[in-house]
């Protein structure tokens, strides 16, 4: 009895004293899409102009439409509600297009929110949203 106590002792102290040693990559999940291979959405402000653009290429033989809809907000009232400012609209039958949309703006914070939509033979539409904020 007292052999048995005193290997369970040791077992626990050696438990304790060695750890599990675990990593993950740092990759972030990237989803399957059926008609799309690849989607880039840029945001930004040079000299007063905001410039959205949207790159998608999808598959040859497969992708049949591509439609963008892009949302340019500007931050009012301290920041609790954002003001419409320009909202855009845009779709083609080739398998990969780059959209770019401009507008004059003044001095604040803009977002700018995207919503891609990619329909093809490869079942059901691929649907991407991304959202951007830029303080000009």
């Amino acid at each position: 009895m007292k052999r048995i106590s005193i290997l369970l002792i040791l077992c626990l102290i050696m438990s304790y004293g060695t750890g599990i040693i675990a990593s993950a990559e740092e990759y972030a999940v990237n989803p399957r899409y059926s008609n799309l291979a690849s989607c880039t959405c840029n945001f930004t402000i040079t000299n007063d102009v905001a410039s959205a653009t949207v790159f998608v290429i999808g598959y040859e033989g497969v992708t049949n439409r591509i439609t963008v809809n892009v949302k340019l907000e500007k931050r009012a009232l301290l920041g609790l509600i954002w003001n419409d400012v320009e909202e855009w609209n845009s779709s083609t039958t080739n398998y990969q297009q780059n959209f770019t949309f401009t507008k004059s703006v003044g001095s604040g914070t803009y977002r700018c929110s995207f919503e891609i939509t990619v329909e093809g033979n490869n079942g059901g539409a691929d649907v991407i949203t991304d959202q951007k904020t830029v303080k000009n």
